[in-house]
This record gives structure tokens, C-alpha cells and sequence, in this order.
């Protein structure tokens, strides 16, 4: 029995020997720092503040707040600028950890106004991190996104595939707490794939835990209990508290799905108990909710009343908005298993105010701002209708080549017969009179045909006056059309988003869902046909261009939309090049054919994946070049690649108008655009007028020397019709 008992404690210790390390070199670390403290010198006085914030960090916060607040004061009184930064930022951090929400958000904010100032790229990385979590907990998503997406950009242009696969992770709980899971699971995922590619252990059993609660909220539960096991059997003995809490609320989020109510008790109340142990009010607020709901769907009202009590003395609902909406959610589902329904749509109008103060308009276009995931399909009736345009257009054009045929045919054998006549005139004088009628008729025939000529050089005026009128009106229509959609298609996005987070229903949801991606679809289709209305109708205004930012402008928007990691971009400029044309046509084409090539990269992983532009001149002409080796076009849709709804591959986003767009931005231009192909390799180029201003000039003479030839023409026509009467 006493060898038995010996056993089970070793075993115990072996199984918390790891932590208990962890955590006694972290708390030998910090005696040893406030020794020094007490008798070194003032000078390291700030280092040793600052080490036992650090040390003190995540084990016991409101201490280490306490020597963050020192560090940060001595800082400032000493000028240094990174030693405010530093300090500032690291209290920064323990404000939220302390549930101080808004304090945190004022302190980073002004600490990374003095980074990005003073330039410390290191710091100013992880004051975005910082800031995006403490926006993403008080419900702020689109300021979370915006610094999410630039702490992206700065990780990937560093090449820091350890700290983009973090930013990664914090876009992907910004979009969990706004509720947009396909997003947020898409983003886990590629920040999984990272850490696995580059051997990365830090934060994987996080990461794992947040894949599982992701597959909660859609549903899959079994997928969710799996990732949560296996977070748990990742770090094993050495868990530490926090994992082990987010793990048992998520397992307990699993089973109350599943509606086993009472199985999932235990795992909420484990979740309870670690959170009130690491005092941490947010995650204690969120397991009484948790509790608190259990219980009204088990009819334990007592129960929830207590829920309720103890979620009244609770500081922290206050704080974050969504943790307040499903407390009065639950205090309007107690007073409604009470019969109380005026209390209960009381606290319901409460959840919809708060709803509405979390997705407010602006909220909700400024998220549109930032995301970068869209889908495009065609409106089928204005195809149909600019179609037939186009069909017309081109028939005509056949006539007036078939009449032009008929008209030479004709000439050439009038020559033909008069040489013969002239030729034989002296041995057929017999015939004199036969051939003088077949001129005749001849002749009236050239006048019949004259007629007919001239009948249908004016039906094809007409044609083309209608025509232009047709797309004059056609694209009113577009604009008007897309200007008086856009703004009920907004509110239409608005009241969807509100939908799903509050319908619970799944046939409803997935409703809900497909007709938010309908709206995003149509969204995307307005934006793209005005943009044609927009080429067609633009006023060029020439200025003079440089390449180079407008390059950089491109690849930024690019890397906010998500640049796939394996894709190598670079550019190379001749700054010798002066070039005068439309800026905003110029950036158009550049950012149709620098998207296209990154679209549609090679995603083999034998494949080193690269986008490369270059800017030259060649002879008169500025040439852009595009060049990639991704998926390539293929034979079949060569030749009509440029033309509009033509998709070279399944995988295009923009329904087959990007490449449309820059060929008419490049004719605008008075430019040409080409495809060239050769040994995996894809090429676009377009070669620009070096001077649009001189070109437009050359123009503007041109038609005014057509306009005098014309008038001249019709005055000589005038003048010689009485001398033939």
C-alpha cells in the first residue's frame, strides 16, 4: 500500500514537474531582479522595472502592471524614446489583461504614434498586434482589421513567416468575434500551415483550440471536440491555466450544442474555476453567462438567477460589448421562463441596442474597406443586351464590307469592258448600236447602284447613330442603376449580418448566408460596370507619371487582400523614363494585370512562384511588362482572353472583366496591349505614347483637318452640280 501511495505521487509530480519549473524559474528570476532593484544602481534602475513587468507578465498581472507603471514614468522623465515605447507598450498590454479596456487602447495608441514617428519597426509591430486585440475584445472590428492587416504587411515585407503566421492568427479571432467563421477557420488554417512549415511550436495549442472553437459555431461539432482534444494532448502535463480553461469552455460549447446540457456543466464549471483563480474577469464573465444559459434551458431558473447575481457584481460586461449583449440575452430569457415578457423585451430592446451600437453603418463600411475576399458573377440581361449591340454592330460592318466588295467588283469589270471596247471598236461597228444600249444600261445601272450606295451609307449612319445612342442610354442605365442599388444593397448587407448572429436556426442561417454572398456578388458587379462607365466616359488628364509609387500603391492593396506566402514579388524601374499620361488609366491597368498574375499563381509546391513588373523604354513607346509563372492562359482562350466575361480559368474572381478593363484603359490611352507566352512563362505588355499631351494635340488637328477636307468636298460637289445639269 505505502509503495502503491509513493507511485501515484511521483506520477503526479512527473505530470506538473514542467509548469512547476517554468513557473518557479519565473518566480526565482523575479527575487533576484528586486534585489538588484533595492541595491544596484539608479542608472539600471529602469532595465530592472522593466524585467519584472516582463517576468511578472501573464503570472501575476496586476503586480507587474504596478513595475510597468514605474519603468514608464522613469522613461519619460528620462526622454528616451524606445524606453518609453517599450515600457509604455508592455503596460499597454497589461491594461487589457487586467480588464482596463479602454485605458489599454488610449496608452497603445499614443505609444504607436511615438514608434512609427521615431521608426521602430520592431516595436511598432507589436503595438499593432496589441492594438488589434484590445479593438477586437471592445467590439471595435473594423479598427482590429485595419491594424491586423498592417502589422500583415510589415511581417511579410520583414519575412517573418513566425510573426505573419501570429498576424494571421489575430485576423482570424477578429473575424471569430464578428461572427464571419468561413473567415476566420481560412485564416487559422494558413496560420496552422505556416507554424507547420517552419517548425514553430509557440502558440500551437492556441491555435488548435481556436480551430476547434471555430468548428463550434458552424456546427461541426465532432470536427471541434477533436482539435479540442487534441490542444490538450499537445501540451499535456505542462499545460498551463489559461489553454486548459479556453479548452474546457470550448468542449462545454460542444456538448451544450449537441443539447447535452448536464454533460457540459463539468466543463464549464472547470473553466469557471481557473478563470476566478487567475482572476481574470472577462473569461469568469463569460462561464457564468455559459452557466447561466445552460441553466434556462434546463429550467433551473434559480440556478440562473444566481448566474445573474453574481454577473451584476461583474465589472468586466461592462467593457466588452458583446459579453454585455448576452447578458441581457440572458437576463430577457430569465424573465420570459418567469412570464415576465415585459421585462424580458425590455432586455431584448437592450440586445438589439447593443447590437446595433457593435455593427452600427459606418461599423459595417468600414469592415467592407478592409476585407479582401469578393466574388463576382454576371448580371445575364445587360449581357444580353450589350450582345445584341455588338451583334448588330458587327452585321453591319459585314454589309458595308459585302457592298465594298460588290462596288470593285463592279469597277473592275466596267474597266475591263471598256478596254475591250476600245480595243475592238473599229472591227464591231456592226454592233455599234447594241453596244451603245448596253452602256446605256450599264450606266443606269452605275446610277442604280449609286443610289443603293448612297441608301445604305445612310441606314449606316443611322445604324451608328442608334448605336451610340443605345450605348449612350445603356450606360446611363448602368450608372444610374448601380448608383440607386447601392445604397438599399448596403442596408440589405447590414440587416443580413444582424440576421445571423441572431437566428439560430440552420435552414434559416444558410438562407441568411447565400443571400449575403448574392449581395457581395451584386456589390462586386456594380463596382465593376461602372468602372467601364467610368473608362468610357473619363476626361484624360495628362500629367507627368512615375512608376514607382504607383507600383508600391498596388503591391500594398495587394498584400491587404492577401498575397499567398510562396509568391516572390519585385520590380525593376528605368528612372530615367519621362512619361506624360492619365494617372489614374495608367494605375488601372497595372492593378488588372499585377491582380491577374498573383490570381492566378502556380500553387504546386515544386514551384517557386514569382510576379515580376518592369517599366523600359523601347524606341518611342514606355513599356510595362507583367511577366509570371503561374497557371499560364490556354490555347483555346488566347485569342479571345481580352475580351469582356471571357474567363481564362475557374478561378477567376472577377467574372472575366479585369483584362477587359485594361484593354480599354489601354486604348483610351492610344496605347496596345499584348499576351506572350513562351516556356511556362506568361507575359503581358503594354506599350504607352511616351507624351499624351502630344498625342491628344496630334488628334485634336487631325479632325479639325477632316472636318475642313469634308466641308470641302460637299462645296466642289455644290459647285459642279449646275455645269453637269
Amino acid at each position: 500500500m505505502y509503495q502503491k501511495t509513493v507511485l501515484l505521487a511521483a506520477f503526479f509530480y512527473l505530470l506538473t514537474l514542467e509548469g512547476g519549473v517554468v513557473v518557479a524559474q519565473k518566480l526565482s528570476k523575479v527575487d533576484s531582479l528586486k534585489q538588484e532593484l533595492g541595491l544596484g544602481p539608479d542608472s539600471n534602475r529602469y532595465k530592472v522595472l522593466y524585467g519584472l513587468a516582463w517576468e511578472l507578465f501573464d503570472v501575476e498581472n496586476h503586480q507587474a502592471l504596478v513595475y510597468a507603471e514605474h519603468a514608464y514614468e522613469l522613461a519619460l522623465k528620462k526622454g528616451d524614446s524606445l524606453e518609453i515605447v517599450k515600457s509604455g507598450r508592455i503596460m499597454g498590454q497589461l491594461l487589457r489583461r487586467v480588464d482596463r479596456l479602454d485605458e489599454s487602447i488610449v496608452q497603445l495608441e499614443k505609444m504607436s504614434a511615438i514608434a512609427r514617428r521615431n521608426r521602430f519597426n520592431e516595436e511598432m509591430r507589436k503595438l499593432l498586434s496589441s492594438l488589434a486585440l484590445a479593438h477586437t475584445y471592445r467590439a471595435n472590428y473594423d479598427k482590429a482589421l485595419e491594424y491586423n492587416f498592417e502589422a500583415l504587411v510589415l511581417n511579410e515585407k520583414e519575412g517573418d513567416k513566425k510573426r505573419v503566421s501570429n498576424s494571421l492568427l489575430n485576423i482570424g479571432l477578429t473575424y471569430y468575434k464578428m461572427g464571419n467563421y468561413d473567415l476566420s477557420l481560412e485564416h487559422y488554417l494558413q496560420s496552422l500551415r505556416i507554424k507547420q512549415e517552419i517548425g514553430d511550436e509557440s502558440d500551437l495549442t492556441v491555435l488548435y483550440i481556436d480551430i476547434g472553437l471555430c468548428y463550434n459555431e458552424m456546427h461541426s461539432y465532432d470536427r471541434a471536440q477533436e482539435y479540442l482534444e487534441i490542444a490538450l494532448k499537445k501540451c499535456g502535463s505542462a499545460c498551463e491555466d489559461d489553454p486548459v480553461r479556453q479548452a474546457e469552455f470550448g468542449l462545454g460549447n460542444a456538448l451544450m450544442a449537441k443539447k447535452k446540457f448536464r454533460e457540459a456543466i463539468p466543463h464549464y464549471e472547470k473553466s469557471l474555476e481557473i478563470s476566478l483563480k487567475l482572476e481574470d474577469g472577462r473569461y469568469t464573465t463569460e462561464s457564468y453567462l455559459a452557466l447561466g444559459k445552460i441553466s434556462v434551458n434546463i429550467g433551473d431558473l434559480t440556478k440562473t438567477r444566481y448566474y445573474l447575481d453574481q454577473l451584476d457584481k461583474m465589472k468586466e460586461k461592462g467593457q466588452y460589448r458583446e459579453l454585455l449583449k448576452s447578458y441581457y440575452r440572458l437576463q430577457a430569457d430569465y424573465f420570459a421562463g418567469l412570464g415576465d415578457f415585459e421585462k424580458s423585451n425590455f432586455y431584448l430592446r437592450k440586445v438589439q441596442e447593443q447590437t446595433d451600437s457593435i455593427f452600427s453603418a459606418s461599423v459595417i463600411r468600414n469592415i467592407s474597406k478592409v476585407q479582401a475576399k469578393m466574388d463576382q458573377r454576371e448580371n445575364l440581361r445587360i449581357i444580353a443586351a450589350q450582345d445584341e449591340v455588338l451583334r448588330l454592330n458587327e452585321e453591319r460592318i459585314r454589309q458595308q464590307r459585302t457592298l465594298n466588295w460588290l462596288l470593285i467588283f463592279i469597277v473592275a469589270i466596267t474597266s475591263v469592258s471598256g478596254y475591250t471596247i476600245y480595243r475592238n471598236y473599229k472591227k464591231i461597228r456592226a454592233v455599234n448600236n447594241d453596244l451603245a444600249t448596253a452602256k446605256k444600261v450599264i450606266e443606269e445601272q452605275n446610277q442604280m447602284l449609286d443610289k443603293q450606295v448612297q441608301e445604305k451609307t445612310m441606314e449606316l449612319q443611322l445604324t451608328n447613330e442608334t448605336l451610340q445612342k443605345v450605348n449612350e442610354e445603356l450606360d446611363n442605365f448602368i450608372y444610374k442603376t448601380s448608383h440607386d442599388i447601392r445604397g438599399p444593397l448596403a442596408s440589405l448587407k447590414g440587416i443580413v449580418n444582424l440576421a445571423i448572429m441572431d437566428v439560430k436556426d440552420d435552414r434559416a442561417l444558410n438562407y441568411l448566408h447565400k443571400l449575403d454572398l448574392t449581395a457581395e456578388r451584386l456589390n462586386m458587379i456594380l463596382t465593376r460596370l461602372l468602372i467601364v462607365n467610368r473608362i468610357n466616359h473619363a476626361e484624360l488628364r495628362p500629367e507627368p507619371i512615375h512608376f514607382e509609387p504607383i507600383i508600391q500603391e498596388i503591391l500594398l492593396l495587394e498584400m491587404k487582400k492577401g498575397v499567398p506566402s510562396k509568391i516572390r514579388i519585385d520590380y525593376e524601374v528605368d528612372h530615367t523614363i519621362r512619361f506624360v499620361s492619365d494617372r489614374e488609366m495608367v494605375r488601372l491597368i497595372l492593378e488588372n494585370l499585377i491582380d491577374n498574375a498573383v490570381k492566378f499563381y502556380n500553387e504546386s509546391e515544386r514551384i517557386d512562384s514569382f510576379v515580376h513588373i518592369s517599366v523600359n523604354n523601347v524606341a518611342d513607346k514606355v513599356v510595362v511588362s507583367v511577366r509570371d509563372n503561374g497557371v499560364g492562359v490556354s490555347e483555346v482562350n488566347r485569342e479571345k482572353i481580352f475580351q469582356m466575361f471571357v474567363r481564362a480559368s475557374e478561378r477567376s474572381e472577377t467574372g472575366g472583366i479585369g483584362l477587359y478593363l485594361a484593354k480599354i484603359a489601354t486604348e483610351k490611352l492610344f496605347g496596345e496591349i499584348s499576351l506572350h507566352s513562351a516556356e511556362k512563362l506568361t507575359e503581358f505588355q503594354v506599350a504607352f505614347p511616351t507624351d499624351l499631351q502630344a498625342v491628344l494635340e496630334k488628334k485634336r488637328r487631325e479632325k479639325v483637318s477632316r472636318e475642313v477636307r469634308q466641308d470641302l468636298k460637299v462645296l466642289t460637289v455644290t459647285e459642279a452640280s449646275p455645269k453637269s445639269s
